[in-house]
């Protein structure tokens, strides 16, 4: 792969993994970020430059990841994409529908590269349902549990945890949503810090999808049914399950086959910044493009909108 020059703007705990990925298949360039210290800490670390201003970095790089807070999102995307530089850009891609809809204009008016981070896109247990070509399923449960953390929390639970499943869920079926219902608690923030989405697809297929950000152990599983299988994944412990009709016999289940498929060993961090650049350089197509991480972001925004109901009619209530 050419050696494309990069760079990372914002390099708190999930923009300096973001960093080390670049270092290792790019030509890192540096980084920036509004903390001075925690920049030169990562740059040191990396062996690259810790730039004084956003605008320094975007005039050495050829593209770049943006990992700051997501109020900031559309303001260094265009900022980048107007001085021609590729993005890929952290989830939730912006903080409303008008300014994902702005910057995918602005991607295409300018032919740069705008994909969102939807890192669960490349996990292997996922990458390898969606190669076995199974179709639209029928029926989608998932359970995305964290203990709290002291960041991430100028999002509430569904745009920090629920939109993976959401995306996945629209990516997986390729269909848009048709009726949202949630419910939602607000436990130690004062945003949503529990929600859980019934929501029904075109086809009329289903997903139940649960988050939390207050547990003690983390959980991040999925369970995807169509008409004659369903499988289960782990992606904690990268463990795709898999139960169809036919041969073999489940314990208790004639006629039903249950296997472990073996998922390649690789890091879907890595997995995802490498499409990016592949993207760039037009090898590939981006592995989440600005108009899906709108469509996950449109999701979200409507459970969102379907928990602050549910909470407006308790207090009335």
């Amino acid at each position: 792969m050419k050696a494309l020059r990069t760079a990372v703007v914002g390099v708190g705990h999930l923009g300096r993994f973001h960093a080390q990925k670049y270092a290792a298949c790019s030509d890192l360039q540096g980084v920036f970020d509004q903390d001075p210290e925690r920049a030169a800490a990562v740059a040191a670390e990396l062996g690259c430059i810790a730039f004084p201003s956003l605008e320094a970095l975007l005039a050495q790089v050829d593209a770049i990841s943006i990992a700051t807070p997501t109020s900031t999102h559309c303001q260094v995307a265009t900022a980048a994409l107007n001085a021609g530089v590729h993005c890929l850009v952290e989830k939730p891609f912006t903080l409303d529908l008008a300014e994902a809809e702005y910057l995918e204009e602005l991607a295409a008016r300018v032919g740069k590269v705008l994909a969102v981070g939807h890192i669960e896109r490349a996990h292997p247990a996922i990458r390898t349902l969606r190669e076995r070509g199974f179709g639209a399923p029928r029926y989608l449960e998932a359970e995305r549990l964290a203990p709290f953390k002291p960041r991430s929390l100028d999002i509430d639970v569904i745009m920090d945890l629920m939109i993976h499943d959401l995306d996945l869920t629209l990516w997986l079926s390729g269909e848009a949503l048709q009726d949202i219902r949630a419910v939602g608690v607000a436990a130690v923030t004062d945003k949503a810090d529990m929600a859980n989405a019934w929501v029904t697809l075109d086809s009329g297929a289903v997903a139940n999808l649960a988050a939390s950000r207050v547990v003690r152990e983390p959980v991040r599983r999925m369970r995807i049914f169509w008409e004659d299988r369903y499988a289960s994944v782990d992606f904690m412990a990268r463990q795709l399950r898999l139960v169809e009709r036919g041969g073999g016999s489940v314990p208790g289940i004639p006629g039903v086959a249950e296997q472990v498929l073996e998922l390649p060993a690789e890091d879907a961090l890595e997995f995802e910044v490498r499409n990016f650049l592949g993207a760039v350089l037009g090898r590939e197509m981006a592995l989440c493009s600005a108009r899906e991480g709108r469509l996950a972001l449109a999701a979200a925004l409507g459970v969102r909108a379907a928990v602050e109901t549910f909470l407006q009619g308790k207090e009335a209530g």
